[in-house]
């Protein structure tokens, strides 16, 4: 009896292998996750970012533009040169050419050699395309944003640092609009490498979340003045902190203030009812509708976002007590067994542009601009 059941579950485990390697599959549909960009699709299903070409085309009927994808848009993929596989509605790859891969000759041990070194120089040309994954958004404006001079300011700062110290390989920017995901789970799955730009939390003054123990940031790229921006028609009394208790007060996600004694929940610990919707837009509407009752961001953002809302003769900037002066920085999350390196030379080249004057050309340059433009 014993043989019989042995018997049949060799049998049974024998045609499952079959079956599985008969029905493997290249190309198929894939479904748009949170955090997603055809670029990371790319990388992920063809280990190619450059590949994002072919799945814009292949599904252009569906995607108005490369930056506009959606959660749970279903995109056709193309085959190609095998990948990707184990997609539903692919097309079925022969038993034997599926079944080849998984089959070690032992006769030849020459041949295997010859497949591993291939998989080998596979596996350096891939990481020779893109060493540093940069992940920034066009939604901090006028220092990161795909439409201005060289990306914004900081998108320059942190190019020419990384080409100042010239260590770390090829870098390129990845472009993602919903700030949410850029942290988590694109930094903590290690999807990218760094990202920017991000404030420093004070950890020493009472935060102690994740930002404070699973992420490395650099030194400040920039420093900027975070105010409080009001609607003429209702003004806001704000002479002392104590005024902050019980003010609404909203700031997007990424922007919240640090405040005078440091630490990013400084206004909750002050008392007030904080708000954090995902853009600076939503914040300036809902202050027009009453809905909350101040904003605070920085000066730069918050003026040319009103600019481009129409809305900068309805809004006062309570520039007199200022809630901070706060740093832009890069950081990156400590399971990438690269972070405190790529940090060192981001650091590094920062200085070195410091030394040689660059840094306050590229500072002035830019600043000059966004003056002229506000």
């Amino acid at each position: 009896m014993l043989k019989r059941v042995s018997a049949l579950a060799s049998a049974l485990v024998a045609a499952t292998t079959i079956g599985a390697a008969a029905q493997e599959t290249c190309g198929g549909v894939y479904t748009v996750q949170r955090g997603d960009s055809l670029s990371l699709i790319a990388d992920k299903l063809y280990k190619d970012v450059g590949a994002w070409t072919a799945i814009y085309r292949n599904n252009i009927d569906v995607i108005p533009s490369p930056d506009s994808i959606r959660v749970g848009q279903a995109y056709r993929m193309p085959c190609i040169d095998g990948l990707p596989t184990g997609l539903k509605g692919g097309t079925v790859i022969d038993s034997k050419q599926a079944a080849a891969p998984r089959i070690t000759p032992v006769a030849k041990p020459a041949n295997a050699a010859a497949q591993l070194a291939a998989r080998q120089r596979s596996a350096e040309e891939a990481a020779q395309g893109v060493d540093v994954r940069l992940l920034a958004g066009d939604d901090f404006r006028p220092f990161t944003n795909r439409l201005q001079m060289s990306s914004g300011m900081i998108t320059d700062l942190v190019n020419r640092a990384l080409v100042a110290d010239d260590t770390t390989g090829q870098h390129k920017f990845y472009w993602i609009n919903d700030r949410s995901t850029h942290l988590d789970p694109l930094l903590s799955d290690g999807m990218m490498d760094l990202a920017f730009p991000w404030k420093k939390p004070h950890c020493s003054d009472g935060d102690t979340g994740a930002i404070c123990t699973d992420y490395v940031f650099s030194e400040p790229m920039f420093e900027m003045l975070v105010v409080l921006f009001t609607a003429k028609d209702r003004p806001v009394t704000f002479d002392g902190e104590s005024d902050l208790a019980g003010m609404r007060v909203c700031s997007p996600l990424g922007f919240e203030a640090g405040g005078r004694q440091g630490g990013s929940n400084y206004l909750t610990r002050q008392g007030a009812r904080l708000q954090q919707p995902v853009t600076a837009e939503e914040c300036f509407t809902r202050l027009m509708d009453g809905s909350t009752d101040a904003v605070a961001m920085n000066e730069f953002t918050g003026r040319v976002v009103l600019k481009d809302m129409g809305l900068a003769r309805d809004v006062e900037l309570m520039l007199r007590r200022p809630l901070a002066i706060e740093g832009l920085h890069v950081v990156a999350h400590k399971s990438n067994p690269r972070a405190d390196e790529l940090i060192a030379a981001f650091n590094a080249g920062l200085e070195k542009m410091r030394d040689s004057g660059e840094y306050l050309k590229v500072i002035d340059t830019h600043m000059s601009s966004i003056w002229a433009g506000l």
